[in-house]
């Protein structure tokens, strides 16, 4: 809303903690200390402290089932971050998501233990071979685009410009809609981008162009979720549609984008069993549409809509230990006002 402070490296805001005095900074506030040495090169002690946004935790990852294996992939798991597992569903770093992160370290682990138990110790390399064929023909594809052309650093800063300033805190459909068209004009520039030099050796430069198709593709695909998630849910914040809207968007997006595919492929399937509707936020300015479905027909669904999109059997049945209901009398017993629902 240009409330910010204009500058090279981008608009922000200034924290001052000038007054705290160098003592307490450098010993009640190190870490703050450092990362301002270090990644700034500015003393808090005697400067503003610039502070932007930036994406530090990824709500979402390789779908997964009860046990924490991934959909449609037998015998490979997934736990923490880098899994959707689901057990809060929108995670935020250091609070829910350090639970995710220990209560599926344990279970997940237990499960791939017990699934690589059952499986003999031969594997075949044929697929690592192929694999390792076709990432050295696009090492050797890139070492032969050294010259002219759009820098893979130029392209990853007009990709940051894109999501902070249009895929950001608040979104709106104008502006996702123009994060997507310039993410896949970026998307197609890969093609003809190329390296500034091919030095023997270890080459960054390289390295991070290896990526970049892949940051790309995961960009485009965030930016189009948004754009057709017509609701506000978690901290996906749409300001057009501030509304949760449990009646058409209680449902998880899955994303499959295959290697050779031009194109992602969307699909959508309800969030899990529930004992109860999703009640309201109960802070700030909370907007909700209710399930229009009734209870028992949304749970009825879920376990043939999971299976469709790759869910495989887990050790127990999903909602094998939930006890519907459970909840009734709690409020009573322990003295505080009934719940209704």
């Amino acid at each position: 809303e240009g409330k910010g402070v204009d500058h090279p490296a981008g608009p922000h805001l200034w924290l001052d903690l000038r007054h705290l005095g160098k003592t307490h900074l450098t010993t009640k506030l190190r870490e703050v200390y450092e990362i301002c040495r270090d990644f700034l090169g500015i003393e808090p002690w005697e400067d503003l402290i610039p502070v932007r946004p930036s994406q530090h935790y990824s709500m979402g990852g390789v779908r997964v089932n009860k046990d924490g294996q991934a959909y449609g992939l037998q015998g490979l798991f997934a736990a923490g971050e880098a899994a959707c597992w689901d057990m809060h569903g929108f995670n935020r770093l250091g609070g829910n998501s350090l639970a995710e992160t220990l209560v599926a370290g344990r279970v997940v682990g237990a499960a791939a233990a017990a699934h690589a138990a059952t499986r003999p110790l031969a594997a075949g390399t044929a697929i690592a071979h192929e694999f390792v064929a076709r990432e050295a023909a696009r090492i050797d594809h890139w070492l032969a685009r050294v010259g002219d052309g759009p820098s893979v650093y130029e392209l990853r800063d007009r990709m940051g410009e894109i999501m902070i300033n249009r895929v950001g805190i608040f979104r709106r459909g104008p502006e996702l809609e123009a994060a997507v068209a310039g993410l896949e004009e970026l998307l197609a520039a890969v093609d003809s981008a190329a390296l500034r030099g091919a030095p023997p050796g270890v080459n960054p430069e390289l390295s991070f162009a290896l990526r970049l198709q892949g940051m790309l593709r995961l960009a485009l695909i965030t930016a189009r979720g948004a754009l057709a998630r017509t609701e506000s849910r978690g901290a996906h914040c749409r300001t057009d549609y501030p509304a949760r809207d449990d009646a058409n968007w209680l449902s998880r997006t899955l994303v499959r984008w295959g290697r050779d595919e031009r194109e992602p492929r969307f699909a959508y399937e309800p969030v899990g069993l529930l004992d109860l509707p999703p009640g309201g936020r109960g802070y700030g300015d909370s907007q909700q549409v209710a399930m229009s479905m009734e209870l028992a027909d949304y749970n009825a669904a879920v376990e043939a809509a999971q299976t469709a999109q790759g869910r495989s059997a887990a050790a127990e049945p999903i909602g094998e230990r939930l006890r519907p209901g459970a909840w009734r009398g709690a409020e009573q017993r322990a003295g505080l006002k009934t719940m209704r629902g």
